[in-house]
């Protein structure tokens, strides 16, 4: 998976998303403005998008996105990659950065993510435990949890509602937790545990929002690289704290927190 291409997104002022690889992570001058570079997890990239362009209107530094598994770009950072800024799916990530020296600063929470049960042109905003049961669907599309937090907490969530050993020969994995939205939309599978930021508005109203008590918080951190635009970095991590970024987490489905620091 680490070598396949990744999707990256430039965002630039007044242009919008161009694609490129993730292998043309170099850093590129805009206006004598150097642009930060981004490790995003899939789930946030549209957000990050979002949240890029109120940041190069603000700023004027433009944005660059590489978007993946939050493991695939842990391995990717550890294997030389350059990013001036990771935002992991979850805490361990960041700080296991941290502990073997590639951070500068501690990792901080951004975001609480939100899982969501969909299924393709059902609604299921209030049934979505009538699903959830033996019998209730015949392949349920899942992110794979050593590479997604979301993962984690679909896996989490069907072992709390007592299924998980009845239906494991029906799950689909998909690399990540954008991968595993794909396999819904395309019919491969009947219904998939995903991101709920990740679906438009129309999906929203018809997805099943899983209460949180039926998993363990998915916390988002970002953290600062080493090596990496420091000035630029600091400024998007604080970024990320202001009114109109919260407004903006808020919006695409995500629960927000006061600032968390996270300590080894």
């Amino acid at each position: 998976m680490l070598k396949q291409l990744l999707l990256t997104f430039t965002i630039l002022l007044g242009l919008g998303a161009v694609f490129t690889s993730a292998d043309e992570n170099t850093q590129e001058n805009v206006g004598q403005t150097e642009t930060l570079n981004l490790a995003v997890a899939a789930d946030f990239a549209p957000t990050a998008e979002q949240l890029g362009r109120e940041f190069t209107t603000l700023t004027g530094i433009p944005i660059k996105i590489a978007s993946d598994s939050s493991e695939a770009l842990l391995q990717m950072i550890k294997k030389g990659s350059q990013f001036d800024v990771y935002m992991s799916a979850n805490t361990n990530y960041p700080v296991i950065l941290q502990k073997e020296g590639y951070t500068d600063g501690n990792p901080v929470i951004y975001a609480l993510g939100t899982l969501a049960l969909y299924a393709k042109g059902k609604e299921l905003t209030h049934s979505g435990l009538d699903l959830l049961v033996p019998g209730g669907f015949s392949k349920l599309a899942v992110a794979k949890p050593k590479e997604s937090p979301y993962g984690v907490a679909a896996k989490e969530t069907l072992k709390k509602l007592g299924i998980y050993e009845q239906v494991q020969s029906q799950l689909v994995y998909g690399d990540n937790v954008v991968k595993t939205l794909q396999m819904v939309e395309s019919g491969e599978v009947e219904a998939g545990l995903i991101a709920y930021a990740d679906l438009n508005d129309e999906e929203k109203t018809k997805a099943w929002i899983v209460p949180s008590r039926m998993h363990n918080p998915i916390k988002q951190a970002q953290v600062a690289l080493k090596n990496g635009n420091a000035a630029a970095s600091q400024k998007w991590i604080k970024f990320i704290e202001t009114d109109t970024a919260r407004n903006v987490l808020i919006s695409s489905g995500y629960g927000i927190t006061s600032v968390e620091e996270i300590n080894q």
